[in-house]
């Protein structure tokens, strides 16, 4: 019975994260404000690629400022208008969807003469940025490891890739080797992608994603003990985990890095993707934990089953976003 209900338990997490993959990918609206003179002013605005074209909002300054359409630019996913605000410094920046919001969240920086930049922070849903006359917004840290924790958590595809490579290594020790692979694998192509030292496509990287996905759960299905992979789990998360640094790397592009402060935000939002993998890690080693306690040593997390049916229903979804990917290209 209990064996059952760790297997129903399986197939909820992973059907419920495909619906939730589809639902949000964590990808924000990227503003900028820059002050020009004492009156006029610069507001840029950036929209994820995977935001539905029918659902991109009209973006403007509260009603005291006015614009110059003559100085207007829109390339579709990006843009920028100069403002005139004789009342001084903009109160609120104003998002008009066509439809209802899509669940999407916004990052503003805003850039002030004689000031540092400041981060505004606005959650799903919310179609008016007020922007404060002070000093206390977010810093630079603060918003784009905020951004790094909120981007792994939802990425399902980097997490059940995680999942993946714990139910491989199993053991305390294997699992922190293989964590730490990937860690410091990613964090290198992250950072190289991200400074545009290397320029990868995003859709292929996307869909080799996937890919990796579809080959780490073949292996639990496959259950050969005497592979690679389930000798050396530390070898795959390392070498997927550059890959998967790429796709980190794709979405901070896509949000904006602050000219500024480029090497402060990247570190950040590096900072915040290991937090939000390691309390995902953590969270995920402490259920299993529990499971096996409160069922009496009933529950075998080391049995073939329970491995064999995460792989059937990850390489399912994973070769499903793999083919969704590719149809991108």
């Amino acid at each position: 019975m209990m064996r059952q209900l760790l297997l129903w338990i399986l197939s909820l997490v992973c059907v419920t994260g495909s619906l939730l993959a589809h639902a949000h990918d964590g990808r924000p609206l990227y503003l900028e404000i820059d002050q020009l003179d004492d009156t006029d002013y610069v507001l840029a605005w950036k929209f994820p690629p995977t935001l539905d074209r029918l659902s991109i909002p009209e973006i403007r300054l509260n009603e005291t400022c006015e614009s110059d359409t003559s100085l207007a630019t829109n390339s579709g996913l990006s843009g920028s208008k100069v403002y005139h605000c004789p009342k001084g410094v903009p109160e609120s920046i104003h998002l008009a969807f066509p439809r209802a919001n899509p669940s999407l969240s916004s990052i503003a920086r805003v850039k002030l003469i004689n000031f540092e930049p400041k981060y505004i922070h606005a959650g799903p849903g919310l179609t008016m940025i007020s922007i404060p006359s002070g000093v206390d917004t977010d810093s630079v840290f603060t918003q784009y490891s905020r951004l790094g924790i909120g981007h792994i958590l939802g990425g399902f595809d980097h997490l059940l890739f995680l999942v993946c490579v714990v139910w491989l290594a199993l053991t305390f020790k294997r699992i922190v080797l293989a964590v730490t692979g990937f860690t410091l694998a990613h964090s290198v192509t992250l950072a190289l992608a991200a400074l545009e030292v290397i320029t990868p496509s995003i859709e292929p990287t996307e869909a080799l994603i996937a890919l990796s996905l579809v080959f780490v759960a073949a292996e639990l299905v496959r259950q050969r003990k005497e592979t690679l992979s389930w000798r050396f789990p530390v070898a795959v998360s390392s070498v997927f985990g550059l890959l998967h640094g790429l796709g980190f790397a794709s979405v901070l592009k896509e949000i904006g890095l602050p000219t500024d402060d480029a090497l402060l935000a990247l570190l950040s939002f590096n900072i915040g993707v290991e937090i939000g993998q390691a309390i995902f890690i953590a969270g995920l080693v402490i259920a299993a934990w529990l499971l096996v306690k409160v069922s009496k040593g009933f529950v075998r997390l080391d049995s073939e089953r329970p491995r064999i049916l995460s792989g059937y229903l990850v390489g399912i979804l994973s070769a499903f976003w793999f083919f969704q990917r590719l149809a991108l290209f």
